[in-house]
């Protein structure tokens, strides 16, 4: 059927890696050519590697979000990236769905005939029973009716302009044009009510909704909300329902509707559980947790409010955390506050987002200060605790740094327990707390240095193979191998620059030594403000960070993000990352740093200059803060 080659099939799976095996193999080998498009909804390392693998071997394309973007979120990735390959029809199918290719092809004929239709088969369950073949949604009360039984009501009660029709985000079809002017999906449902919002919006748009004559798909149903065997739900089902029910209210009724429904939405939120059976309530604290929970958020028409762990952002604080908090200030769904103990005890926020937690502890200079900090922690911790605020945490370093008593430990480890979701920058990462994970790559430092650059009183020239190391002076970072390497080779012909503090005074003393005995080396040990770095850097030929163990840096990405090629230790991250930003930015060196690594860095950056600029398009703000909202999101749900 050659007419399949205009479709794709839009496929958001999430923990699912089985049912996509099961289901959508089947349906990819029934539809071919069309295209499959699978989004894995990130859930656990295991399951995105499967489900990556699976993709390879079938030739689909995978599409891989760093966090759990829900069904609605994902679906629009999804769509974007079927459209960007050339599909003009959009097939939505979940990965616990299949449909034949006579029904899949019917449903694009209804479509294309028709632009601004929505087309959705009759679902059936595994036993053959009809699960859905459209809904009306009573706008005056909330309650749902099946379109099968519009002939059995009294005409008062038939379908009319108080009812809404829509048919489930489980299968259904649409045009590339109606998917355009509906710009997909809106995100703020993240599950459930997502498919009868679009529903609105199509017939808002002119449009229609329609379940198409002798077209069937069927669906398990609950794949990736219920255990196999069991009639209970997930916390999620519950708490999303119950929550976007109201969140539809708001969007699309009157102030006397949204009364009506408020009134009823106990009774809602009853028959919702009732849904998972009653011998849920045998074990009662989940699912009526969840459903205390979605009522609450329900009502609550706000931002997201987030207690950042940065206390004020000065011109020494770290640039990514200031152009974090400043993209998410820019963000209607999120709102920042910063840290100070008063506010983190007694003060209203949702949630609590930390970057170096020692930090709490270990930044006050004096014992008494120290002392107080541990009281205040530990007052804020049993906040926290009390009030089950959610923890969000980003994990930078792999361990925890030397020198903290068993108090902080325990304090840390307190604190750890309140985590409920973590991000990290590159899926090499493996924290080891058992919660989602969100992969939010560093994003770039281009906007921040744009304005320092273009204040520069002069352009900066290079200077002819200048190796520039800049950033904090520690043991771990390998400035003592850079300095043994070039002082060992005397004929070497190189200028080495070193700007940074030193940690401690022996390596301050060890710098200048080096100074002093070699004239190809210079430092300047002081710190270094944005436009020294800037200048810096431009003058450098090649920057080197000769880390002895790199996980993560910071340091890296600004060498790259001011155009300057980078020399840096071998390892998956800085494989993928020198790929990522293009040929001749990024070379590596393996185990100590030599001298024939600086050489062979300098004669390729010499001889082959890179082009352009180094690829960073990954790594845009607006992007990074909206899956930094995501988490913050997430951490909230059950």
């Amino acid at each position: 059927m050659s007419e399949l080659s205009r479709l794709a099939v839009v496929v958001v799976s999430y923990g699912a890696p089985a049912l996509l095996e099961r289901h959508t193999t089947h349906v990819a080998a029934a539809l071919r050519p069309a295209r499959i498009v699978v989004v894995d909804n990130h859930s656990t390392d295991a399951n995105r590697d499967a489900v990556r693998a699976l993709c390879e071997r079938e030739g689909w394309t995978g599409v891989f979000p760093g966090t759990n973007t829900g069904f609605g979120a994902g679906c629009n990735l999804g769509a974007a990236a079927a459209l960007a390959e050339g599909a003009e029809v959009l097939l939505f199918l979940n990965p616990d769905a299949t449909i034949d290719a006579e029904s899949a092809v019917r449903l694009m004929a209804a479509v294309e005939a028709e632009p601004l239709l929505l087309a959705g088969p009759t679902v059936l369950g595994s036993d053959g029973s009809v699960a859905s073949a459209g809904i009306d949604l009573d706008l005056d009360t909330g309650m749902m009716r099946p379109w099968r039984r519009r002939a059995a009501l009294p005409i008062e009660q038939s379908p009319g302009a108080e009812t809404l029709p829509w048919v489930t985000g489980a299968c259904f079809a649409v045009t590339r044009e109606l998917w355009e002017r509906l710009s997909g999906f809106d995100e703020r449902y993240f599950l459930y009510w997502e498919d009868v919002d679009l529903c609105a919006r199509v017939q808002a748009l002119g449009g229609r909704v329609a379940v198409i004559d002798g077209v069937t798909a069927i669906h398990s149903g609950g794949g990736t909300q219920r255990a196999e065997g069991s009639r209970a739900k997930s916390p999620a089902y519950y708490y999303f329902n119950i929550r976007n029910r109201a969140l539809f209210a708001r969007a699309w009724l009157s102030q006397e509707r949204q009364g009506a429904w408020r009134r009823g939405a106990v009774g809602a939120a009853y028959e919702i559980l009732m849904r998972g059976g009653r011998r849920q309530l045998l074990h009662p604290v989940r699912p009526v947790s969840a459903v205390v929970r979605g009522l609450r958020d329900g009502r609550r028409d706000r931002p997201v409010r987030v207690l950042a762990s940065a206390r004020e952002l000065r011109a020494t604080t770290n640039p990514y955390i200031v152009q974090l908090v400043e993209t998410l200030g820019r963000r209607d769904d999120t709102e920042v506050v910063l840290f100070g103990f008063a506010r983190a005890i007694v003060g209203r926020y949702d949630v609590f987002h930390v970057h170096w937690p020692e930090l709490l502890l270990t930044s006050a200079r004096t014992p008494l200060r120290r002392l107080a900090r541990r009281l205040l922690t530990t007052a804020f911790i049993l906040r926290l605790r009390l009030t089950r605020t959610p923890v969000v945490r980003t994990w930078h370093n792999l361990v925890r740094p030397d020198g903290l008593s068993r108090w902080d430990h325990l304090l840390l480890n307190a604190l750890e327990r309140r985590t409920r979701h973590v991000i990290r920058l590159t899926d090499q990462t493996a924290p080891p707390l058992d919660v989602p994970i969100s992969t939010i790559v560093h994003a770039h430092y281009r906007d921040w240095f744009e304005p320092v650059i273009r204040a520069l009183d002069e352009t900066v020239e290079t200077v002819e193979r200048r190796v520039l190391y800049f950033g904090l002076i520690k043991p771990y970072k390998g400035v003592e191998q850079l300095l043994e390497a070039v002082a060992d080779s005397p004929e070497a012909d190189l200028d080495v620059r070193l700007v940074g503090s030193p940690s401690d005074p022996a390596l301050a003393d060890q710098v200048r030594a080096a100074v002093a005995a070699d004239t190809r080396v210079s430092a300047d040990l002081s710190y270094a403000d944005d436009a020294t770095l800037a200048a810096e850097i431009a003058a450098a030929t090649l920057v080197v960070l000769p880390y002895k163990a790199m996980h993560n840096s910071g340091a890296l990405l600004l060498a790259l993000s001011l155009d300057t090629p980078v020399l840096a230790p071998d390892n998956e991250v800085n494989r993928r990352l020198a790929e990522e930003v293009g040929e001749g930015w990024l070379h590596l060196f393996e185990g100590t740093l030599t001298i024939e690594d600086l050489e062979r860095a300098l004669k390729a950056v010499v001889a082959n200059p890179p082009y352009g600029r180094p690829d960073l398009s990954a790594r845009e703000w607006p992007e990074s803060a909206a899956l930094h909202a995501a988490a913050f999101r997430a951490s909230l749900y059950p």
